[in-house]
């Protein structure tokens, strides 16, 4: 009789599992990024005396994920035609000056319709995943061999300025062209394997008054999905906005302008040490941020910032193993997040 009994109890005396913002979880900066060859960047630090800054290459996003990974930040291009990234000027450069360099494109990648994912336009254009469906086709490959991984993030910043004197002009990323990136997201990421605003919504009356008042969903239903965030906060996001100030009917969630709107769910707050009081509030109120563990070099003062915060995303650029490798306690890429009651949670990557 006393086991039947203990039997019944024992579903009540279960321990739920975190929510989605209960967690922490390392990310990656540039996530597509390679280095220019050597040959063409000793070249553009004639003219750029940044250029060194562009000199590190992250392995490819299948591996990261391997390395426990679980947010990517990737800058796009609009390119419909195809073949607007593929004659960069850096070539050219490198030709007046006799410098012969290995292939840019031989996989003719860049000649096709479709998103690119690149970096800066005619200088630093090196990528792992050159074409956006061909990383997303790789990650989720990833996931279907790992189909009980956490919810990764993929931060999608768009890229439509000029860089004069740089000759190649972007495409500007109009509603139509933000909407066209959805369905590009969707061709290759079924729909029931994205976590979108409606589906933290629900029935409630904005996207915000769900987060606050029933808050994410557990992580454990969440596992071999995705979820995407528009990394914008200029006129792209306010298109992305048109019609939709809850996010209705959209794939992305945006960075609100307010904690107030509508949309307000994520937020994307770069500086953990100047913006440490802000982040800490957003979390405790329910909200999902994302933050950085340095800014070109390691910073162990922002990394230790970016981890107090309670930003349930870090993105650093010293994922892999060495000495400046950023990640938390025994070495792991995720745990409990320290601002909540999940904070002790082992959470299995």
């Amino acid at each position: 009789m006393r086991v039947a009994l203990l039997t019944c109890l024992l579903p009540t005396l279960a321990i739920a599992g975190p929510r989605l913002n209960e967690i922490q979880a390392l990310g990656s900066h540039n996530s597509y990024h390679l280095a220019p060859p050597k040959e063409l960047l000793d070249t553009l630090k004639a003219f750029n005396k940044d250029a060194n800054e562009w000199n590190y290459s992250h392995p490819a996003l299948s591996a990261q994920l391997d390395l426990g990974v679980r947010q990517f930040e990737l800058d796009i291009f609009s390119d419909e035609k195809g073949g607007l990234f593929a004659n960069p000027l850096g070539l050219k450069l490198a030709g007046l000056k006799g410098t012969k360099l290995p292939p840019h494109d031989p996989d003719g990648l860049l000649k096709k319709p479709g998103i690119k994912v690149l970096h800066v336009q005619d200088v630093d254009c090196w990528s792992n995943s050159p074409l956006l469906t061909g990383g997303l086709t790789e990650m989720l490959a990833w996931s279907d061999k790992h189909p009980r991984h956490l919810p990764v993030m993929i931060l999608m910043e768009c890229k439509d300025q000029p860089e004069p004197p740089l000759p190649t002009k972007p495409e500007t990323f109009t509603r139509d062209r933000l909407l066209a990136l959805e369905k590009e997201i969707l061709s290759v990421i079924p729909a029931n394997r994205i976590l979108r605003p409606d589906d933290v919504r629900g029935n409630s009356p904005t996207l915000r008054e769900a987060v606050v008042q029933k808050g994410w969903p557990d992580v454990d239903t969440l596992r071999g999905k995705f979820l995407f965030c528009l990394d914008n906060t200029d006129a792209i996001r306010s298109r992305y906005l048109e019609g939709n100030p809850s996010l209705e009917g959209r794939v992305m969630f945006v960075s609100a302008p307010k904690p107030e709107d509508p949309c307000a769910a994520w937020f994307k707050c770069n500086d953990p040490v100047r913006e440490f009081d802000d982040i800490q509030r957003l979390v405790k109120a329910g909200f999902l941020v994302r933050t950085r563990s340095n800014v070109n070099k390691p910073d162990d003062k922002m990394r230790d910032k970016a981890f107090a915060s309670g930003a349930q995303w870090v993105s650093s650029d010293y994922f892999t193993a060495g000495p400046d490798r950023v990640a938390f306690p025994d070495d792991r890429t995720v745990r409990g997040n320290p601002l909540s009651d999940k904070k002790d949670a082992r959470v299995d990557p």
